[in-house]
């Protein structure tokens, strides 16, 4: 009878595992209204701890540095504020002159495109019509508030209880040896979380920074938002870089009436998005989370699907996560082995996650 039943258990933990993977992507789904903002308020958490450390090695006492970094947390903030609230009008303004330009090439395009195509173009333009998506574009903006509100908010708790989910791991896993396993696994995932988040914050930084120099000298329109877009942009992987270059090109292309800008925005920040994403932030970087970058691909679609463009920005920290905790669980270890990019087992503790045995 046991010789019979022995080969159903592998079996069987296969199946109950993905009966338990289902039921995770299914509370993801049904749970992102609640989980969004607290992953976000994590990352968030995350990312001024990770400040508040580069301010301590600079010689500040542990108090004031968390208290500085919360304080560029919040000039930042009021600075995204002051931005869209004040080039919000001269949006509006603009409008008309885009719509002009956008008929000139319309029509333009109908000599070697088709008259059905140039027609097309012209319905686009309508149902986008600025003043007819006021309101939905209204609702979008109390939404995005109520979103931001309960972040900030999430975070003012983490910040204020920090430390304690530590303390108490001892009181929620009664053998030593799992608490301190536990207690690794924690502080993996946040070492390389941590690291990753500070890097391409800098990074986008820079970007967006020279993408500014280039919009300026070139005179493009509304070039705060644009770099503002370009900065938050660079966190998506892949895909941000791209739309960073296509949107303030197409505003070229509408603002001026020749084409010769279009050209120029589309080449400079392409330069400036291919040089910094593609040698100076890889160099700076390394392997911090070793994640392949097919599993970065498929990680950003899955993420976008089940939480949309929140998901898209967490897709690169909460997979890196994902696959530092199976690390250190044995019988999902095979999983993070195919997920990493690098399974030498010699890595250093920082560069997470380590794809090594664990007992």
């Amino acid at each position: 009878m046991e010789s019979t039943a022995k080969p159903n258990g592998p079996l069987a933990n296969g199946i109950l595992s993905l009966i338990g993977f289902a039921l995770i992507i299914v509370g993801l789904i049904y749970g992102r209204a609640f989980l969004v903002p607290i992953v976000t308020a994590m990352l968030i958490l995350t990312l001024l701890r990770a400040m508040s450390s580069r301010l301590e090695a600079i010689g500040l006492p542990n108090l004031l540095a968390t208290f500085g970094a919360i304080l560029v947390f919040i000039a930042v903030f009021f600075g995204i504020g002051l931005i869209l609230s004040g080039q919000a009008d001269a949006v509006g303004q603009a409008w008309p002159q885009y719509v002009s330009r956008f008929e000139v090439i319309a029509t333009s395009m109908s000599a070697w495109a088709g008259p059905e195509v140039s027609e097309r173009l012209r319905s686009a333009l309508t149902e986008l019509n600025l003043r007819n998506q006021v309101p939905a574009l209204i609702g979008t903006a109390g939404g995005l508030v109520g979103y931001v509100v309960l972040t900030v908010l999430y975070v003012g708790f983490l910040l204020a209880g920090r430390g304690a989910l530590s303390g108490r791991i001892e009181f929620i896993v009664e053998n030593h040896e799992q608490a301190a396993r536990t207690r690794r696994i924690l502080n993996d995932i946040s070492q390389g979380v941590r690291q990753y988040l500070w890097i391409k914050t800098i990074m986008s930084l820079l970007t967006a920074l020279v993408s500014y120099i280039v919009l300026k000298f070139l005179q493009i329109d509304f070039a705060e938002i644009w770099t503002l877009l370009i900065f938050l942009l660079n966190f998506i992987p892949s895909i941000g870089s791209v739309l960073g270059v296509i949107f303030p090109a197409l505003l070229a292309l509408v603002q001026f009436d020749t084409t010769w800008q279009f050209m120029v925005i589309a080449v400079a920040l392409s330069a400036v998005q291919f040089f910094i994403g593609n040698v100076i932030e890889p160099a700076i970087m390394g392997r911090t989370l070793n994640l392949s970058p097919f599993v970065v691909i498929v990680s950003l679609s899955f993420w976008s699907m089940i939480w949309g463009v929140v998901g898209a920005f967490l897709s690169v920290p909460l997979t890196a996560a994902f696959v530092i905790a199976l690390s250190h669980i044995p019988t999902y270890r095979w999983i993070a082995i195919l997920l990493a990019d690098d399974i030498n087992p010699n890595r250093s503790s920082s560069e997470a996650p380590q794809i090594q045995e664990t007992s």
